[in-house]
């Protein structure tokens, strides 16, 4: 995987698998989410993997991906499942298992445009192996990868 992971709270670039491994000693909830902006002539993707432990608080690491602008809402939001994918298959395949859920940023409400993706994205993280969380419950790609982009 090419992606490069820094710590939110330094900046700092990391070694994403031993460090997981190592965070992973002591009981946290592991969540993976993407999210997309556009800004200017670019689109900025910001996934991030949000370790969680109801007694210790959060702990955010996070990759972020500059493209020229995607003008296709379809194939901007899918590009956010296939980063979170990514980044979940991966550690996978390092048999690292300790993955939570993949934090999807679509909306249930078919008034908004994330909603025609909603059920393939759905199918295709389940199918994977992986649970799936939509909003208002998917913290990771709709409030901190959100803050990342801001």
């Amino acid at each position: 995987m090419e992606k490069i992971f820094r710590s939110l709270s330094n900046h700092q670039e990391i070694d994403l698998l031993p460090y997981l491994i190592k965070k992973m000693e002591e009981p946290w909830d592991l969540y993976i989410g993407t999210d997309s902006q556009h800004i200017g002539d670019y689109t900025y993707y910001a996934t991030v993997i949000v370790l969680h432990n109801s007694s210790k608080g959060g702990h955010i690491l996070y990759c972020k991906e500059i493209v020229d602008r995607v003008s296709d809402t379809f194939t901007r939001l899918w590009k956010e499942v296939e980063n979170s994918m990514e980044v979940a298959l991966y550690l996978r395949s390092k048999h690292f298992d300790a993955i939570s859920s993949i934090d999807l940023d679509f909306n249930p409400d078919p008034k908004y445009q994330s909603n025609s993706l909603l059920r393939a994205a759905l199918g295709y993280v389940e199918a994977m192996g992986f649970k799936a969380r939509i909003k208002p419950y998917a913290a990771a790609a709709s409030c901190c990868a959100d803050y990342i982009l801001q």
